[in-house]
């Protein structure tokens, strides 16, 4: 590999060849506890995506985002990861809870706060699967809910809030 002599590279150059001494001096014992604990493979039955459960969602909605963003088009490479790294983003950004419990702040904790420590897009995406043969709860007070208003510019076209009370 051939690279500028950037400090980073340099760095990184160096923490690599000390992982690999690393893992070389404990090879015998790495080796030995991979044969005592083993392993397995566990298949989910075949033709049946919905026995892969969170990994086969996470798959459907970056199909479903790359599909309705390229259509009919041949994309460049560039063009290619540009999209990619547009859906991580907003796969990443989806909102999993409340950050606190303050009802006047609509920050929510997303899959990217765990990855990096803060979001990656302002807008979290934010629809809720809802299935017919389940009753669902209706929204209380205090839930994070995402506000669409037409009217507006497309950077502020959403905004996440608390749902509050309908007095």
């Amino acid at each position: 590999m051939f690279s500028d002599n950037a400090t980073n590279f340099v760095g990184a150059n160096r923490k690599l060849r000390e992982l690999k001494e690393a893992f070389l001096a404990q090879a015998t014992e790495l080796k030995g506890f991979a044969a005592d604990e083993g392993f397995s493979f566990t298949f989910i039955p075949p033709r049946a995506p919905h026995f892969g459960g969170l990994w086969e969602a996470a798959v459907k909605s970056a199909k479903h985002l790359i599909v309705r963003a390229i259509g009919n088009v041949l994309l460049t490479v560039e063009e290619l990861s540009t999209l990619l790294a547009e859906v991580e983003a907003i796969l990443n950004s989806r909102p999993l809870t409340p950050l606190n419990q303050d009802p006047n702040d609509g920050e929510a904790l997303t899959p990217a706060h765990l990855l990096i420590g803060c979001s990656l897009r302002s807008l979290p995406l934010a629809q809720e699967r809802t299935k017919w043969l389940h009753p669902k709860r209706n929204l209380q007070p205090g839930d994070l809910v995402l506000v669409h208003e037409d009217n507006t510019p497309p950077q502020q076209k959403g905004k996440t809030a608390r749902c509050e009370s309908q007095a």
